[in-house]
């Protein structure tokens, strides 16, 4: 049974204008869906199968500028700015669907929560803390591992350390990736964030805000950067201080979609690994910046300060291996302790690497990253080949 045989069917759907992108699968077996299926946690999918869906929503929150609205600086900015999606589906008539928030998680889990989107692309505490709330997700593959954070101070305001944020009025999106870096750094530092004056604002108003003065300072990525010229330090980074102080981020399906359209998110999926495969590239570093620059509307510094000596291969692997299931275990434990995240889950059980599998399969990728083992190591062999992703 191949996804041209599906029975199609009329969904209604309200949320946001369409956006498009592109993309090439290979086709998945019979056997292959049963594998999906059983990895996903389900009864076999031709048992539980529902009719192909005609619109695939994605969101995510947006991480762009100047009207241009993105997914960020992985491989599911690559993934929006080629359309590969929007081309995959485009021969079967399914209509794909980008919906970006300038709430950022906390506006995601609103969506998903009101069964308005299917797939996300998120942050790790932001993924975390959906999932510790109840939200039924599912988490299909990477998009970026090692993103680092950076503090940038008001002109004036004398901050070199984070010693000297005690009692000054910083700025953090909370609920997203950043909040626990930001609490690690004070932790660090013996403070907690009762001892700043702890403002909950959005990106955009948050650069705005700490240009004016009007805050002393704002943490956040590497978009930060594009404000030095405007008098604003960044006197902190946390690029190349442990996985405690960085950030992964993911793609998660919801489980009625994961289950209920397997073959559409085996396709998805494939286009993803593709994108990650392109952002892998040493010889596209260049051609990347540029895309990111360009469809995001921010100036090209931030992503060159933020790959800067990075290994683009292993940034941008979709493996669920045992690095990225330490990191987002790590996550779980760091945001209990801070008392960022309330109930729990199992980290292992959430992840459903059957997809990635596939799809290096279906690409004839398998070789093309190497697995990590739970200290974020490498290991000697391909993890495609291995099977252990």
């Amino acid at each position: 049974m191949n996804h041209e045989s599906l029975t199609s069917v009329a969904a209604s759907h309200g949320v946001a204008e369409p956006a498009r992108v592109s993309g090439a699968a290979g086709a998945i077996t019979r056997r292959s869906l049963l594998a999906l299926s059983l990895a996903a946690g389900a009864a076999p999918w031709v048992a539980r199968a529902q009719a192909t869906a005609r619109v695939i929503r994605l969101g995510s929150p947006d991480l762009g500028t100047a009207g241009k609205p993105t997914p960020g600086a992985g491989s599911a900015a690559v993934l929006h700015a080629r359309k590969w999606l929007e081309q995959e589906f485009a021969r079967d008539g399914i209509q794909v669907e980008w919906h970006f928030f300038r709430g950022a998680g906390p506006a995601v889990a609103e969506a998903l929560s009101a069964r308005q989107l299917d797939i996300v692309f998120l942050g790790d505490l932001a993924s975390v803390i959906h999932k510790a709330r109840g939200l039924d997700t599912r988490f299909i593959a990477a998009t970026g591992r090692g993103t680092g954070s950076y503090l940038a101070t008001a002109p004036g305001s004398g901050i070199k350390t984070v010693a000297d944020l005690r009692g000054k009025k910083v700025s953090v999106l909370k609920g997203t990736a950043y909040q626990r870096p930001f609490d690690h750094l004070l932790a660090g530092a013996g403070l907690t964030e009762k001892d700043v004056k702890l403002i909950n604002m959005d990106w955009p108003s948050s650069k705005a805000a700490v240009v004016a003065g009007q805050l002393d300072a704002t943490f956040g990525g590497a978009d930060l950067f594009v404000l030095r010229d405007k008098g604003v330090g960044i006197p902190i980074s946390t690029r190349g201080k442990g996985r405690d102080l960085s950030i992964s981020s993911g793609m998660l399906a919801t489980q009625e979609f994961t289950t209920g359209q397997a073959p559409l998110l085996q396709r998805v999926t494939n286009q993803l690994v593709r994108a990650a495969q392109w952002a892998s590239q040493e010889s596209h570093r260049e051609e990347l910046i540029r895309l990111y620059a360009e469809t995001s509307g921010n100036p090209d510094i931030g992503f060159r300060e933020e790959l800067a000596g990075d290994d683009l291969n292993q940034r941008f692997s979709p493996l669920l291996d045992e690095g990225l299931k330490a990191a987002y275990q790590g996550v779980l434990d760091d945001g209990k302790r801070l008392g960022l995240v309330r109930g729990s889950i199992d980290v292992n059980a959430w992840l459903a690497p059957a997809f990635v599998q596939q799809a290096l399969q279906d690409l004839k990728l398998q070789a093309q990253w190497r697995a990590t083992d739970a200290n974020g190591k490498a290991l000697a062999q391909a993890a495609g080949k291995k099977g252990a992703a």
